[in-house]
């Protein structure tokens, strides 16, 4: 293929104006045979222009991701990401449809890419050298091994020259290699095992060789990837195969010898700014990941789940006595120079750090580092905890950015203050006597008479981290009003800025103090209350906001503390929306929230005020123009936005019962919605929907009406995958507002429109049972109004079933919108199966089959709703007119076995439902306050393995077997322990069935036996004629549950009237038994 044009090509992308006709160009000269070659070779020639080079590199990047894979071999599948890719390659899928073969990569291609990747990675630099292995990783995850089997060898023998560029480009491509199969479980991560098998040994030479000989930036560059393999490779998964202990143990004095190592000279020479950056402290960094990772995983007994491998727990025990001393005395090393003031970098500071916090739980690390955590106290916590220049600086410059980087999530992963809170809580709550020794270090600082403001920062920033420990001891708590009376009070009116936002901050973790001066409290609530109101500084603002959301509860602030903040609600909710203004963060909206939730009466004169600003801060946020480029504060802006709608949902739920005042809220708030689903802007599809289903919970407003109209542009435009959430809206249109639902039919068609595409275009097996389930409900809610549709539906189910489906709940929601039809009229339903079969002939199998799928299911059915439609099907079946018997006849001696399964599980579920109604208990809030420990044991940790294992034992929904309380085999176990796991995802679609009491299963069960013992056709005779003793206990039982249940509802009635009436003791016309007995004029067959 000829370079020039194709060059030429790639440069006119890099131009606006041409770059959509240079798009197109490239899509068609890309699928011919070649164009990988001319690629690579345009990316690799020195004489082509730079730009050309990059797009080149780019395009190929591109092009591998979405036509590597054939996706002909995978038609068919579920797999969400090969659904995605395939839609990225703008592949239209239809179901049944093999003729369209999709375009792949030939295999020449493949093959000459293959060779070369490699090469080509080590010959380019970056911008060109990322997209190259980006490249290989993507060749990687599709054919390694059995497509690849030469990369190991391309790998090794990179590995094994002495061309310092050819190993760090191959470390680079293997290191993509390693994280494909970083979070595989065990079972999956062989052929990485038997790779490492031969590679690591060869790493470790690598890796001794450069760390005795050179001290290059290159040469820590290497070291630095070879610790991040791996790393990668060890962190959750440990092969004794691959590392036996003792390798084990060499790997681990290696990163000790790092970790010890002096650095290079000139790396001081650099400004301290720069120097975090340095490959050589990043040896450092990963060198701390391996053993900090290797100790909480790996290398302590107290963390193993149980029943681990003889193995892993003899290494557990190996590194705990070998390796605790060693690091943790190089911990204190390092420590020890930042203490005097040598420079450290922050990161290796604070995994140092983190390092010490898992030393706490163990008694064997924690007996060696014991007598030196008061001063790690005393010179190294207390001092990072002090506010310092550059925090001021920014604290008074740039107030914005300064509550930005104190309320970032990833604070807790990189920051050395972090580490320090971390660690001084676990210590204080952990260890007995820290945090004695810990009041006492503070006390000495406070009461001394030159303290400067930073300092004080510092005990005061203490004081908060270890109030929700202070306030759990006894031995403190006569002591902690005064505390915060006499050096919290003060600082909330302190000239100084930053201590009246420390002060806030520190007043959080005593929110559950109980104060014996009920002034105190009064003055506590006034003095945050000024801060947001009244202060100028931004930062105080927040963290009193902060503050008082914790001392808002309905319980603990009482009617006391709400009669302080009422008279100020107005102006502490403007003052809150003003800082959500100002820093679009998310974490102040929780405090709005929590305030419409707790004064929703109070918040009336101003819901629509607030309402009209929230929706004008998301619109802003969200327009195009205003949008930031840097991608972490974009990220912050939509989260931002998203807490916003989540606002405004509170206060609509909040104002429910006020309709005029909800009118005006709902015309701002329709603004959003029109942005979001005319605009097509994804990001928000999961909140507005949110938004709709909570306008539409009770009552369709015309406005709602119209919004109906905007859902259906957005799903079939782009909002299809979220049909779930769509769900929720459409089912309150079609229940809340029923005759409107109907008066339109455009409405119904739309509604059966978007089912009949999601179940069509195979959106996933979730999607389409919500669909099955919404079409369930249309039938229920509607009936009659439903005859026209019912071919369409059916034919819709019969052709899904024609497809395969993997999940049980999918199976049982088409068959349920078989079985409600069958319910409401059995002959519109036998007259539907026969048009739709004979004018569809390609569903006949599934119709003729639909009977027996049904009774092969029915002990998957669960919960209440689908078991009382099961029920109620039944029931049909038992009552059924004779002309049908032929259609049944093959199922008839299951249906009895069926009903007992399903009423029992009905019984169940119901008597399980009632003591959950009457389980008056309350949780223990121990606001996660870990328990101290003596000083020989070690911590009990609750497991995420375990945890994980004990929920394996439980039965995933629609599974069960049995009565659906799991494995028959455990008998003896409490049968009632976990029932309620056995409910459906669907249940909380409410119908009609849930609506009309009248409707009564049990009943109807035992008026349909009552009619059968009147039956002359042989029917009941072949009905119970394969029922053995239990079978028929079981029946009688149902008959006296149902008797009894009858009972409790008239007393419940009698109840609520106010009285009882002796004179209706007993009901009549109940049969209390069954007659089992046979006819002797039987004149019913089982044809054969």
């Amino acid at each position: 293929m000829d370079l020039a044009p194709v060059v030429e090509t790639l440069k006119a992308t890099l131009s606006p104006q041409l770059r959509q006709q240079a798009e197109e160009k490239l899509s068609q000269i890309c699928k011919s045979n070649g164009f990988i070659p001319c690629l690579v070779q345009i990316i690799l020639s020195g004489q082509c222009d730079m730009g050309a080079r990059q797009a080149g590199a780019i395009y190929l990047k591109n092009h591998i991701n979405t036509y590597w894979s054939d996706y002909n071999e995978l038609k068919g599948t579920t797999n969400s990401d090969v659904m995605t890719l395939v839609n990225a390659a703008n592949v239209s899928k239809s179901a049944g449809d093999n003729s369209q073969k999709l375009f792949v990569i030939s295999d020449p291609d493949k093959d000459y890419l293959r060779n070369v990747i490699i090469d080509a990675v080590i010959r380019t630099k970056d911008p060109l050298r990322c997209q190259l292995i980006t490249t290989a990783g993507t060749m990687i995850k599709n054919d390694f091994p059995s497509k690849w089997p030469q990369f190991i060898n391309q790998i090794h023998t990179c590995l094994s020259t002495d061309n310092i560029d050819a190993c760090e480009s191959a470390l680079l491509i293997f290191y993509t290699l390693v994280q494909h199969y970083e979070y595989k479980k065990t079972e999956d991560r062989g052929s990485i095992d038997d790779v490492m098998l031969v590679v690591l040994p060869l790493l470790h030479q690598r890796f001794m060789q450069l760390f005795t000989h050179n001290d290059s930036d290159q040469s820590a560059l290497i070291q630095k990837q070879i610790l991040k393999i791996f790393h990668a490779y060890t962190q959750l998964h440990l092969s004794f195969r691959v590392l036996p202990t003792q390798t084990m143990s060499t790997w681990l004095e290696t990163c000790c010898a790092m970790i010890e190592r002096r650095l290079p000279d000139r790396i001081n020479a650099i400004d301290e700014d720069d120097r975090p950056e340095q490959p050589w402290w990043k040896c450092k960094k990963w060198a701390f990941h391996i053993l900090i990772r290797t100790f909480e995983r790996h290398g302590a007994p107290a963390n193993l789940p149980k029943g681990q491998s003889p193995e892993r727990i003899e290494f557990a025990n190996f590194y705990l006595k070998a390796f605790s001393a060693k690091v943790i005395t190089l911990v204190f090393g390092i420590l020890e120079a930042y203490r005097q003031k040598i420079y450290v970098s922050p990161r290796i500071v604070q995994l140092s750090l983190n390092y010490l916090r898992e030393s706490v739980r163990h008694a064997f690390s924690w007996k060696i580092m014991q007598n030196n955590v008061v001063i790690l106290i005393q010179d190294i916590i207390y001092p990072l905890l002090c506010i310092n220049d550059d925090d001021i600086e920014l604290f008074n410059d740039e107030p914005v950015e300064f509550v930005r980087a104190r309320l970032d999530i990833l604070d807790e992963y990189v920051s050395p203050v972090s580490a320090a809170e971390l660690f001084l809580s676990e210590a204080v709550a952990k260890r007995k006597d820290v945090l004695m020794k810990t009041v006492s270090f503070l006390g000495t600082i406070i009461h001394n008479d030159t303290i400067l403001p930073k300092q004080k920062d510092g005990v005061l920033h203490m004081l908060g981290v270890i109030g929700n420990v202070l306030i759990k001891k006894k031995a403190f708590t006569n002591q902690l009003e005064n505390m915060i009376v006499q050096y919290l009070f003060p600082e909330l009116q302190s000239p100084t800025a930053f201590l009246r936002a420390r002060a806030c901050y520190a007043l959080r973790n005593f929110s559950k103090l109980e104060y014996t001066v009920s002034d105190n409290s009064v003055r506590c609530l006034t003095y945050l209350i000024n801060c947001l109101c009244n202060d100028t500084s931004l930062p105080v603002k927040v963290e009193a906001a902060m503050a008082l959301n914790l001392f808002m509860s309905d319980s603990d602030t009482g009617e006391k503390g709400k009669a302080i903040i009422i008279p100020h609600l107005q102006l502490i909710v403007m003052r809150i929306i003003e800082i959500i203004r100002q820093t679009e963060i998310d974490d102040v909206m929780i405090v709005l929230q929590k305030i419409v939730g707790l004064f929703d009466q109070e918040l009336q004169p101003i819901a629509v005020q607030m309402t009209r600003q929230l929706v004008d801060f998301f619109k802003h946020v969200v327009c195009s123009e205003n949008a930031p480029t840097d991608e972490s504060k974009a990220e912050e802006r939509t989260v931002a936005a998203m807490g916003v709608l989540n606002t405004l949902d509170t206060i609509v739920s909040c104002m429910g019962e006020k309709p005029e005042l909800l009118a005006q809220i709902e015309q701002i708030i329709y603004e959003a919605i029109l942005l979001v689903l005319h605009d097509g802007i994804l990001d928000f599809y999961e909140e507005i929907l949110t938004l709709i289903d909570t306008f539409t919970i009770n009552t369709i407003t015309p406005l709602m009406w119209q919004v109906f109209y905007l859902i259906k542009e957005a799903f079939f435009r782009d909002a299809a995958d979220y049909f779930a959430e769509i769900m929720n809206c459409l089912h309150n249109y079609v229940v809340n507002d029923t005759p409107s639902f109907l008066s339109q039919p455009d409405r119904i068609e739309t509604i059966f429109a978007m089912c009949k595409h999601v179940i069509v275009n195979d959106l996933g097996e979730d999607s389409e049972a919500h669909a099955a389930k919404l079409i369930e409900v249309i039938i229920l809610q509607c009936q009659d109004n439903m005859n026209a549709a019912l071919p369409a539906i059916v034919q819709l189910m019969a052709q899904r079933f024609q497809r395969e489906i993997l999940t049980s709940e999918l199976r049982l929601m088409l068959l349920q919108v078989f079985i409600v039809i069958l319910w409401l009229n059995p002959d519109r339903f036998f007259q539907t199966l026969n048009t739709v079969a004979a004018n569809d002939p390609s569903t006949q199998s599934t119709i003729a089959n639909f009977f027996n799928q049904w009774m092969t299911d029915c002990e998957l059915f669960a919960g209440v709703h689908d078991r009382r439609i099961c029920a109620l099907g039944l029931c049909t079946l038992l009552r059924i007119d004779s002309k049908y018997y032929s259609a049944i006849s093959n199922i008839v001696p299951k249906i009895l076995p069926n009903c007992i399964h399903i009423y029992q599980g009905l019984i169940k579920t119901y008597q399980h439902n009632n003591e959950e109604d009457s389980d008056d208990a309350t949780d223990d809030d121990d606001d996660s306050v870990p328990s101290e420990i003596d000083d020989g044991e070690d911590e009990n940790i609750q497991h995420d393995d375990e945890f994980l294992r004990k929920l394996k034992g439980k039965v995933p929904d629609h599974e069960m077997t049995g009565d659906g309380l799991g494995d028959d085999n455990n008998a003896d176990n409490d049968d009632d322990s976990d029932f309620d796991i056995d409910e459906t995802d669907l249940e909380s679609y409410s119908t009609v069935l849930e609506a009309n009491e009248d409707i009564d299963e049990f009943q109807i069960f035992c008026e349909s036996l009552q009619k059968l013992q009147l039956d002359t056709t042989g029917y009941n005779q072949a009905l119970l004629q394969n029922l053995t003793v239990e079978q028929r206990t079981h029946v009688q039982n149902i008959i006296h549950y149902t008797e009894k249940r009858k009972q409790e509802k008239e007393s419940n009635k009698l109840r609520e009237a106010g009285g009882y009436n002796f004179s209706q003791a007993v009901t009549v016309g109940q049969p209390t038994n069954f007659n089992f007995g046979s006819s002797t004029n039987s004149s019913f067959q089982n044809p054969k």
